[in-house]
């Protein structure tokens, strides 16, 4: 459900729901890690691309539109 002010641990988890709540004329900011293509998981560095989350959630978002 989309509501205002939610913590959503798992990091691709919460861009994917904050894309999917978007309506018209609403602008999301997803702050914090800037240019870095990597997340520090479990004493473990791990590829991470904001940006590339962020792709990937529009593109799901298009397909169930679509379907």
């Amino acid at each position: 459900s989309c509501i205002n002010a939610k913590e959503i641990g798992n990091r691709q988890a919460a861009i994917f729901e904050a894309i999917s709540c978007l309506t018209s004329n609403d602008i999301l900011l997803i702050a914090g890690k800037g240019h870095e293509t990597t997340q520090i998981h479990d004493n473990q560095t791990i590829p991470f691309d904001d940006a590339e989350i962020a792709r990937l959630a529009i593109n799901d978002l298009k397909e169930n539109i679509n379907d």
